[in-house]
């Protein structure tokens, strides 16, 4: 195997391994999702059994998803800044504008997180 086919395989090899990790890390947190549903059904099927008061339902993850929104805003907002400043500095400025995808991204991000805070009670 010669040079050229080892540089051809590195890509190839490595989108192959992200995404086939990225498959199992789904599988794995939707099959922990589903142990940890079953098991709270068996233990208020055996409170109810049992004749024991029931607590509420807690909104599952409701503040996570606020504050995950927020670092996901601003990392989208610095990541493309950082990026469209290093492209300029190395490339030039037709090609630094590609770092502003992502800041954009970051941008929407934001204005969701605070679109959606104004609206909660």
């Amino acid at each position: 195997m010669g040079i050229e086919h080892m540089a051809l395989m590195i890509p190839i090899l490595g989108i192959i391994m992200g995404v086939g990790i990225a498959i199992i890390a789904i599988i794995t947190a939707h099959r922990e999702k589903q142990k940890r549903v079953e098991l709270r059904h068996r233990e208020r099927l055996a409170a109810i059994e049992k004749g024991v008061e029931l607590a509420p339902d807690p909104e599952p993850d409701a503040g996570v998803r606020k504050t995950s929104s927020l670092k996901s805003g601003l990392s989208g907002v610095f990541i493309g800044a950082v990026l469209y400043f290093a492209l300029y500095r190395v490339v030039n400025e037709d090609v630094a504008l590609f770092g502003l995808i992502p800041a954009a991204l970051g941008f929407a991000t934001l204005i969701s997180y605070f679109v959606e805070g104004r609206n909660k009670p």
